[in-house]
């Protein structure tokens, strides 16, 4: 039983269940689109979602079966179950088979040719990646940050709802940081030995680009909080108050992986750090009550301000 519970935990592991937190901007599109009380959108967007988990998955582990000797070299990456040997090659690649057919059935049952389009470049993008586009610099970090961009986009299109050029910005913004932040602190705590880009990356280079990327971030939801379509759905001025909100999250994320030590994963760091979680979790509260909830409070505060 023991070794049962011990393989099935190393399955997960093998999977990154937690990363499909990363998931979750597909969720973005329906959000927005005020129809989060419609259950043919809720069940469409529950199904992308899952189908953009089962590819994910399969491409984590792809990458573990091409990358095991190297991650046999890496201090934490060693201990990943194929490096690691708990589990073997040839089951893991009957997993990652049968989840990339799972998500396609997903998609016909969806009937979205956009979505399996839009799931279908994921996928080749991140093989690409693992083959070897992993190694040329600002390719690596553009194809981490489209991962982000593609999910929105996935999100909106099983759908059929538009969403804002500003929130495509944003994501894509974002993306860029916390991709630069990630290789700035592999660079520093691992130097170039396990990852060949990063000999062609320098600390300076990537921590200027990094805070260009953070500014454009808040600037690119800033305009899209203050942009005349925005104000007109949501006819609420309290949107504006998650302007600071976010700004905040982003110094806490930023302090956190300044800290020698953290590995500038975006899913380890948040759930590491239970202050910029607690942040988070406001931030979403704040938004869900800001665009379902209507309360005279903001208006009246917006004319004052």
């Amino acid at each position: 039983m023991k070794k049962a519970i011990n393989y099935l935990r190393n399955m997960i592991k093998l999977l990154r269940v937690k990363h499909w937190i990363k998931n979750g901007l597909i969720f973005l599109p329906l959000f927005f689109s005020l129809q989060l009380t419609n259950w043919s959108y809720i069940s469409k967007s529950l199904l992308g979602f899952l189908a953009f988990c089962l590819v994910s998955s399969a491409v984590y582990v792809l990458n573990d079966i091409r990358d095991r000797e190297k991650d046999r070299l890496h201090s934490t990456k060693r201990n990943r179950p194929i490096a690691s040997g708990a589990i073997g090659v040839p089951v893991a690649a009957i997993v990652a088979l049968l989840f990339v057919g799972g998500a396609a059935c997903i998609l016909v049952w969806l009937r979205s040719a956009w979505g399996g389009a839009i799931l279908a470049l994921y996928f080749l993008l991140n093989v690409g990646y693992s083959c070897g586009l992993k190694n040329i610099p600002i390719v690596d970090i553009v194809i981490l940050a489209s991962g982000f961009v593609l999910r929105v986009m996935f999100g909106g299109v099983i759908i059929g709802e538009e969403v804002s050029s500003w929130l495509f910005f944003t994501v894509l913004a974002a993306a860029f940081f916390m991709g630069m932040g990630k290789r700035r602190n592999e660079l520093l705590t691992e130097g170039d030995e396990t990852r060949e880009v990063n000999k062609l990356y320098s600390q300076s280079f990537l921590e200027k680009n990094m805070y260009m990327c953070i500014t454009l971030a808040v600037c690119f939801y800033a305009m899209w909080c203050i942009t005349s379509p925005t104000v007109e759905r949501f006819a609420n001025p309290g949107i504006t108050w998650t302007v600071p909100l976010l700004l905040v999250i982003f110094l806490r994320y930023s302090y956190r992986i300044e800290r020698a030590g953290e590995g500038g994963d975006p899913i380890n760091v948040l759930l590491k750090d239970y202050v910029l979680l607690g942040l988070v979790v406001i931030f979403l509260v704040y938004t869900v009550l800001v665009v379902y909830v209507p309360i005279p409070f903001f208006h009246e505060i917006s004319k004052i301000i």
